[in-house]
């Protein structure tokens, strides 16, 4: 009988108490507001690129939230995750860099997809990256963050199924200027410094800005078998250099690099039966499965290293006229990317010398080589109907290269020992352990080391070479209603080739890893797409926008990175067709915005990476949906210093249908189930969250200004494995952060202090089944401590 969904707590119930009482505190502020009778005061407007051109965020026809500047550094903020909280129907995690994961609506990049193809897109500065761990890069220095949801593939291109993250660091300024920034963690220990120094080089027409990060952390997790404790050290900078060559021609260059080195692995175990554990503690007495108690118990060396390596060149030609375009604006970008993730992993999870991941040789690179030229500008309405039309057409050409390798040592004596803790074995799971005593000190090897260990390898190569050509065209029919078509058509061929094999001679423990020899050194993949886009956007009032839109996205299949055998070598590509329709508003004289939007999304052929309890197996969902809606607000009610904002998201997405979907990890080695019905992983049915924020006067100062803030986020139980296991299911969260600041008004000084998850939740990343041991599961935690940050930052 297939398992049914049935939740451990009451999620509705938990949202509607957490957003009757924002609403409560919404409707408090309203009431003594009204009773103070003061002015309102005017939200500044936003100006995204969302349409690859400069404009209101209130004209834009689609769901869309811009997180500033001001934002992340009064809260502290110098990660993605923390950053994407505060949107609705948005989740990103990146505790390990090689598997960092996106997902919007549901959708997104899978958590354990080394050498996988993100479904979100990431922009930085106009360049889009094909790897999510990229997103890291772009937080220091930052101008904002634009997260548009829905398909993109218009003027995004492929891979951008769920939404595109759109980052904007800080470009040079004509001026001289910069700032510095100290901070200091506690509970999680930590020190961190970011600068940045802007200006003219040469004259008013050639501009620079250099920008760097460092970061050296202690996390709270103690690995007491190894006797070493967890760390992160983390570097980048970057340089930015504006050149005028013209009066209408502008050079944009952009060089980072960054690097990243954790040692640890914070992946602890959540649940093993009492026979796992006697075993267990026959090599680390210290063994426990508290995924919170900040002690991990692994034998292997285990690290996870990232170094990024990328170069863009813009040059922007706006000539008074050109062919009839009023306004035009020809963009060529050329740009190139690398990141390597060298890593070395404890893939048991145990103080037991059983399967360890070694680093590959070459660190797992990725690389990309990329060109796109587009025009934008303006054009005279078609047939004199309505008053006129913007335009962007352009091309792009894209290289990438990927490399994945797994080297895997295989410890004898570590299976026999996994096989008295409950452990599969060659399709064997022994009934009980015979040795049904604790031993004060390990048991001596049986099997010599000459033999003692197998090691097996595997790879996946491939280059991908894509070309698309794409337009999207804004009708004015009216001076309220304009109407959008795009089209964009890719073409993608991949090149590759996998193999897995025994490095020396024959496998004893191949069986139990379902490893099998193979090469498949010719694999191949091409397919083309049509991404098309309509939406309309109407002006009820010139603060009041409705708009609908319907859009298709694609991203395209590819190679099973790295498998021990060749079940599943390729995977086929996913699209989706997404309806929206929304509401976008300035209220209250301006004092108020207030945005809403209904969607639905149907997608073919889902991506989902899944842990078998054995290896890692890539699936094809045949039919999935997300349909929800989402709203965030930003007001400034007429008291001095006060402004609230907040967000709150539904989202209904489940398997439609999946009968061969990946099984449940038990004795029985069922090969596949049926998930049809069940909801997507990593998706919570609510989620949302308020910011109330006070900022006034010390001491009767101008100058002198103090604030008050609190961020509350609330996200409701979603599994956390593709599987949809019940033991994988993670209870709803409230989390509650607190920040003070004291700033100068003229002197451009600044302290932060942060008390992040006072409340102690315990929420967590992922939960996966230990490797051959049924029942048994591991958990990458969220810290549950309350840590603190104290930030001090000057500008000059």
């Amino acid at each position: 009988m297939r398992q049914q969904f049935t939740p451990n707590r009451h999620p509705l119930r938990s949202a509607i108490r957490f957003f009757s009482t924002s609403a409560l505190i919404v409707a408090g502020s309203g009431l003594l507001s009204s009773a103070l009778h003061a002015a309102p005061r005017i939200i500044e407007e936003v100006i995204v690129t969302a349409n690859k051109k400069a404009e209101s965020a209130q004209d834009v026809p689609l769901s869309i939230s811009v997180v500033g500047a001001d934002f992340i550094q009064e809260s502290g903020l110098s990660d993605v995750g923390e950053i994407t909280r505060y949107i609705p129907n948005v989740s990103f995690d990146s505790s390990l860099a090689l598997y960092t994961s996106i997902t919007i609506r549901g959708f997104g990049t899978p958590p354990l997809g080394v050498g996988f193809e993100p479904s979100i897109g990431l922009v930085i500065d106009d360049v889009p990256y094909g790897r999510s761990t990229f997103a890291q890069d772009a937080v220091f220095d930052i101008d904002r963050l634009e997260v548009l949801r829905g398909p993109q593939g218009t003027l995004f291109g492929k891979n951008t199924l769920g939404g595109v993250l759109n980052f904007h660091t800080m470009d040079p300024t004509s001026e001289p200027e910069g700032f510095i920034k100290f901070g200091h963690g506690e509970n999680i220990e930590s020190n961190n410094v970011e600068g940045a120094i802007s200006g003219p080089i040469f004259g008013d027409n050639f501009l620079g800005r250099l920008a760097f990060r460092y970061n050296d952390a202690d996390t709270l997790e103690y690995n007491s078998t190894r006797d070493e404790q967890q760390t992160q050290e983390d570097k980048a900078v970057r340089l930015k250099l504006s050149w005028f060559l013209s009066d209408t021609l502008t050079a944009n260059f952009t060089g980072l690099y960054a690097e990243s080195l954790t040692k640890g692995y914070t992946q602890s175990l959540f649940i093993a039966s009492d026979r796992s554990m006697r075993v267990f503690r026959e090599y680390d007495p210290q063994t426990e499965a508290d995924a919170y108690d900040q002690n991990t118990s692994t034998d292997a060396p285990t690290r996870s290293d990232r170094e990024v390596k990328a170069a863009s060149l813009s040059l922007i030609w706006r000539p008074d006229e050109l062919m009839g375009i009023t306004a035009p604006e020809l963009t060529t970008i050329a740009s190139w990317s690398e990141v390597i993730t060298p890593y070395s992993l404890d893939v048991d999870y145990s103080p037991v010398p059983l399967v360890a991941f070694n680093e590959p040789p070459k660190g797992n690179p990725y690389t990309a080589e990329a060109i796109e030229v587009r025009l934008a500008g303006g054009l005279d309405a078609p047939f004199d109907w309505g008053e006129g039309m913007d335009f962007v057409v352009g091309v792009f050409a894209q290289e990438s290269t990927n490399d994945v390798f797994q080297d895997i040592d295989v410890s004898l004596n570590g299976l026999i020992a996994f096989a008295r803790a409950g452990a599969i074995v060659q399709n064997i799971q022994l009934p009980f352990d015979p040795l049904l005593i604790d031993l004060p000190i390990s048991l001596p090897d049986l099997i010599p080391g000459i033999i003692e260990r197998e090691r097996y390898i595997s790879a996946t190569q491939s280059t991908t070479q894509s070309f698309a050509i794409f337009s999207q065209f804004n009708w004015i029919l009216t001076d309220r209603l304009t109407a959008t078509a795009g089209i964009r058509y890719g073409e993608d061929e991949s090149e590759g080739s996998s193999y897995s094999r025994v490095a020396a001679g024959a496998s004893i423990s191949g069986g139990s890893l379902n490893q099998s020899d193979f090469s498949a050194p010719n694999l191949k993949n091409k397919e083309t797409n049509v991404s098309p886009k309509l939406a309309f956007n109407y002006e009820i009032t010139p603060d009041v926008n409705v708009y609908v839109n319907a859009a298709k996205g694609f991203k395209a299949g590819g190679f099973d990175p790295a498998p021990l055998n060749d079940n599943n070598l390729t995977y086929k590509g996913e699209e989706t067709l997404t309806y929206e329709a929304g509401i976008k508003s300035r209220l209250l004289g301006g004092s108020l915005t207030l945005n809403m939007a209904v969607f639905d999304s149907d997608v073919k052929n889902l991506q989902i990476r899944t842990f078998s309890g054995v290896t890692l197996t890539t699936f094809n969902a045949p039919e999935s949906s997300s349909q929800g809606a989402e709203m965030d607000f930003f007001w400034l009610p007429p008291i001095d210093g006060v402004s609230l904002a907040g967000s709150l998201a539904y989202l209904d997405a489940k398997y439609d249908s999946f009968t061969e979907g990946p099984p449940l990890f038990t004795s029985e080695q069922n090969q596949t189930q049926d998930l049809s019905g069940k909801p997507l992983p990593y998706a919570p049915r609510w989620s949302g969250s308020l910011s109330p924020r006070w900022e006034f006067p010390l001491f009767g100062s101008a100058d002198l200004l103090g604030s008050v803030r609190m961020n509350i986020s609330y996200t409701d139980e979603r599994y956390l494995d593709s599987d949809i296991d019940p033991n994988t299911l993670q209870d709803a969260v409230t989390r509650t952060d607190i920040g003070l600041g004291l700033r100068s008004e003229s002197s451009d000084w600044s302290v932060n202090f942060q008390a992040r998850n006072v409340t102690q939740e315990q929420d967590a990343v992922l939960i996966l089944d230990q490797p051959l041991i049924p029942g048994n599961y591991t958990k990458t935690p969220h810290p549950d401590q309350t840590t603190y940050q104290l930030d001090f930052r000057i500008g000059f």
